[in-house]
């Protein structure tokens, strides 16, 4: 009979894998998942609410999708490691937005090449979902492997995940520095990254509770071992 703690090990790291897996292949390929929306409208938009009518560019981890409300729809760069907000000018017909400056680009260029750790992040975490895997099935060893491969995992997601916030911080700082030029609203990326980090770190505490208990509770089978007939 599999155990509790190994039934909710493997539905935790598989979640928390899933979650690093779309974060790390998000804009351009998952479109609806990106770290930073840069609002090219009047610099009114917020994070609580975003006017959807402004025109706008998504960056991921590999690269970025842009709206420019001009009858193209949605628009995305090709994937590669390291990209320029200036390869959106192939998208318009003009000049770039105040809010795509060579300042801005400066920054953007450099950080968006270290966004490729949450790339390093999830194929950690599918180690660890593979070890899961194994200690589901009953595999002794795998149940170590897998909690110490979670840590690993939950700490390079807790790395990205303050990376997250400094890159919005830098970008946001860029584009309000253009003055009334559009705003930087942060992304539901830094949110799945914080929750896939949670996950992975209670999942190793499942695995060595369980193996505590396994060790302290007392065998339930009954004894084959001979009785004394006393006459």
């Amino acid at each position: 009979m599999v155990s509790w703690n190994k039934i909710l090990g493997l539905a935790s790291v598989t979640a928390a894998t899933a979650l690093l897996g779309m974060v790390a292949f998000d804009v351009p390929y998952f479109k609806s998942v990106y770290f930073l929306r840069i609002d090219l409208g009047n610099g009114t938009a917020s994070a609580a609410a975003v006017n959807q009518t402004n025109p706008f560019v998504d960056l991921g981890a590999l690269g970025f999708c842009t709206d420019l409300k001009d009858g193209h729809g949605l628009q995305c760069s090709e994937a590669h490691v390291g990209y320029n907000l200036s390869e959106a000018s192939k998208f318009l017909n003009g000049t770039l937005p105040p809010a795509l400056t060579a300042s801005v680009n400066a920054v953007a260029s450099t950080l968006t090449k270290v966004l490729v750790l949450h790339i390093v992040a999830f194929g950690i975490a599918l180690l660890s979902f593979g070890f899961a895997l194994l200690a589901f099935f009953g595999a002794p060893i795998a149940d170590c492997c897998s909690s110490c491969f979670c840590g690993f995992a939950g700490s390079a997601a807790f790395a990205v995940f303050i990376f997250d916030i400094a890159f919005f911080e830098l970008i946001k700082k860029r584009v309000q520095a253009e003055g009334n030029a559009g705003a930087a609203i942060m992304g539901n990326a830094l949110y799945l990254t914080l929750i896939a980090w949670l996950l992975l770190f209670i999942t190793p505490i499942l695995f060595l509770i369980g193996r505590c208990c396994g060790c302290c509770i007392p065998d339930s089978h009954p004894s084959h071992s001979k009785h004394k007939d006393y006459n």
